[in-house]
């Protein structure tokens, strides 16, 4: 399925594509993201497993159905950065060989329109994800992908490097680190931060645990590092959060 066309957004390109010579509205992002829902619902139905991406690829929502059944195979949606997919860019900035995740198959994908124009992208996803044997050249087997996700939950506190991660996966750290990418969307890197974060959540809101023995469970050396990171993970800081989401 071809899901390279051009589309405008006026708050984030600037250029308006030839095909379309009118003047789209202006929308606030947070506008557009609503629209972009919204008009997944009408495709998919409410109770459909989805995921929703705006016009330039980046998931703006995904349902606990859709989380549940790509987590079998490998893939996190509550991450961050959040899920970016470069074949579902139809801003024209689509890199060239853009290819959609082995994971996901292209008859899942329809467009949300809003009368000409293309809004976004809604995916809907099989209660039960197929079985697929990856090939390495492609991405990776389901097993691999467990166990590397295993691998990094289990050293978590400790520092992870690509060639441990290539060596469980009895791969090149080169040919691995495409591999994942292909398979989740994102690099280890950004998966480990995101496991990192996670984990850190998970600490801060359930425990009194001292910031700067939470930054070393997670695997930071320092309670500035660990605080910077997080900040720009989530927005806020580690005692912010923790003020945010303790319950007294």
């Amino acid at each position: 399925m071809d899901v390279s066309i051009s589309l405008s957004d006026p708050k984030w390109l600037d250029a308006t594509p030839s095909c379309n010579k009118t003047a789209m509205p202006h929308r606030t992002p947070e506008r557009h993201e609503r629209q972009v829902v919204h008009g997944s619902r009408r495709i998919s139905g409410p109770d459909a497993g989805f995921i929703v991406f705006d016009h330039k690829g980046r998931m703006v929502k995904a349902d606990a159905r859709a989380e549940t059944a790509l987590a079998t195979v490998g893939v996190q949606l509550n991450r961050y950065p959040r899920l970016r997919i470069e074949a579902l860019d139809t801003s024209g900035a689509k890199a060239d060989g853009a290819r959609l995740p082995d994971w996901l198959d292209a008859d899942w994908i329809e467009p949300v329109m809003e009368g000409e124009e293309r809004l976004g992208t809604v995916v809907t996803i099989p209660e039960k994800m197929p079985e697929r044997d990856l090939a390495p050249q492609s991405g990776l087997p389901v097993y691999k992908l467990r166990r590397i996700a295993d691998f990094i939950r289990s050293r978590i506190d400790q520092p992870i490097h690509l060639e441990q991660l290539a060596a469980a996966a009895a791969l090149s750290p080169f040919h691995f680190h495409r591999a994942f990418k292909r398979s989740t969307g994102m690099t280890p890197h950004q998966y480990i931060v995101h496991v990192r974060m996670e984990r850190a959540k998970s600490l801060l809101s359930g425990s009194d645990m001292p910031l700067a023995e939470v930054a070393g469970h997670v695997g930071f050396a320092d309670q500035s590092h660990f605080s910077a990171a997080f900040r720009r993970a989530t927005a806020m800081t580690p005692r912010g959060y923790r003020n945010a989401n303790t319950v007294s």
